[in-house]
């Protein structure tokens, strides 16, 4: 099996896996960014709005379909570029010395291939979240289309651009240096408990704790871009925010300042199971596409 072709399926897989962790909280701050909303009073209008908990999967089978090819887009895109600029670099100790620099490199180039198909898919789940359109995730897809145009399908990608592009370079940088500690931490561990079998739950927990400080680490500060980009994705009117930098504004002078980390609290605890879970499912299914191909 091709390896692009392995970092595709594992990808799609782990997508799935992080998708149905993190879709409940992901509603609860799709309602706060939009609404303007406290946490609880999210929460409520989530439950009252929707007769009951089902409101807090709302919109996730449009994402469920497509989370898992964005994922498999990342990963896919990362591992390419990764292999190739490895594989290009002179020597073994060059190799080594720019593999963290590939390691970003490779993540932004994931985080701007992925942002094109994500948009749109964005724009439906945020549409369907906060109830500016009622019915099937297709029907709200053609609707906007009908209505907006091609410019709605890609309403907020400039925010989006500055969430995803050089973040996704500090996610896979801080998993991979994460990864690096660990494994030099179990290596001392096992020298002085020797027998301790190197896999199994402690491998599974290194790649959980790896990925969720990956996930909080490259949301601290990009919340203020994934705030205006719900805000300018729920918006049906598309005369309401001409730009990124309106939409700034218009918060501001409308809300406050504060108003540009709603949801930050949600968006921090959602990190960390999320991403734990869409790395040991990417982890999981490579490591069973490998062993295949090994086998041929």
């Amino acid at each position: 099996m091709n390896p692009v072709l392995c970092d595709f399926i594992a990808g799609s897989f782990g997508g799935a896996c992080g998708l149905l962790v993190g879709h409940p909280m992901d509603t609860i701050k799709a309602w706060q960014q939009n609404s303007n909303y406290g946490m609880g009073s999210a929460m409520y209008n989530i439950i009252i709005r929707n007769n009951g908990l089902r409101g807090f999967y709302r919109g996730m089978y449009f994402p469920l379909l497509s989370n898992g090819a964005l994922n498999s887009v990342v990963f896919a895109v990362y591992g390419s570029h990764l292999r190739y600029l490895q594989k290009h670099t002179r020597s073994d100790r060059l190799r080594k010395a720019y593999w963290r620099k590939h390691v970003f490199f490779a993540g932004s180039m994931a985080g701007l291939a992925q942002v094109f198909l994500a948009c749109p898919i964005e724009v439906v789940k945020v549409r369907l979240q906060t109830l500016s359109f009622i019915g099937h995730p297709w029907a709200c897809l053609k609707d906007i289309f009908r209505r907006e145009g091609f410019s709605g399908i890609y309403r907020g990608i400039t925010p989006m651009m500055f969430r995803d592009v050089l973040p996704y370079g500090v996610y896979m940088y801080v998993y991979e240096y994460m990864l690096e500690i660990e494994e030099r931490l179990h290596r001392l561990s096992k020298e002085r408990l020797t027998g301790v079998p190197v896999g199994g739950a402690l491998q599974a927990s290194l790649i959980a704790t790896a990925g969720a400080v990956a996930g909080v680490a490259s949301w601290m500060f990009i919340v203020p871009f994934d705030v205006v980009k719900t805000v300018m994705q729920a918006e049906t009117d598309p005369t309401v925010h001409k730009s990124m930098m309106h939409c700034f504004r218009s918060m501001i002078k409308k809300h406050g300042w504060r108003s540009l980390f709603r949801g930050s609290l949600v968006i921090i605890a959602r990190a960390a199971p999320v991403n734990s879970a869409t790395f040991l499912g990417y982890e999981y299914c490579l490591e069973k596409c490998q062993h295949l191909l090994d086998e041929k």
